[in-house]
């Protein structure tokens, strides 16, 4: 069964500024080029009928195109346990408002919103053993590049395999954003699907 999840992705142009800086450190494991988007929402295994529904549902969300603004690094969990390393994007209403349709979507298939606060951000590194040293080295590598922008104009469902080289991640539909604004709004007819 495919994984799915949704994301952003980044323009060609930001992803090579962002490549472009990167350097050899110990424990540092760089996110491919291809791979670096913005997820919105993990969604998980599917069988055929869950994501063929998914697939048809996303396609009521109704929004105008946006931008937005990256403006920082950081480590998950933390910089004394780093085990990634981020960017993160400065707080938008919009990509707020695209996340609360998302929510609003994908609740009739039983994918829960999470608890805690959306923090959209950027993997571009996962980490293994890194010095404090070299987490410095690597926040400095991009404190310099701060703010790169760049515009929505469309969301994307992707799956996701894991193979032995990696995980491949492949493009299942694309949604564009549009100029009619609009808030999807679940009514009771509007959805007759059971996530089962």
């Amino acid at each position: 069964m495919p994984r799915l999840f949704i994301a952003i992705d980044i323009p060609d142009p930001v992803k090579d500024n962002i490549c472009g800086l990167r350097r050899n450190l110990p424990g540092v494991r760089w996110t491919a080029g291809e791979q670096i988007h913005l997820t919105m929402q993990f969604i998980g295994e599917s069988d055929d009928t869950l994501f063929n529904q998914i697939k048809s549902s996303l396609s009521k969300i109704k929004l105008p195109p946006f931008g937005l603004e990256i403006t920082s690094s950081g480590f998950f969990p933390n910089e004394k346990r780093p085990s990634v390393f981020w960017l993160g994007c400065a707080e938008s209403q919009a990509l707020s408002d695209l996340k609360e349709n998302m929510d609003l979507v994908l609740d009739p298939f039983g994918v829960p919103s999470e608890n805690r606060k959306f923090y959209p951000h950027i993997t571009i590194a996962r980490l293994k053993m890194i010095s404090a040293k070299d987490c410095l080295k690597l926040s400095n590598i991009y404190k310099d590049i701060f703010p790169i922008r760049f515009n929505v104009s469309e969301f994307i469902l992707y799956s996701s395999l894991l193979k032995s080289d990696g995980t491949e991640h492949s493009r299942e539909c694309v949604y564009p954003l549009l100029k009619e604004a609009g808030k999807f709004s679940p009514r009771p007819d509007d959805i007759r699907i059971s996530p089962s």
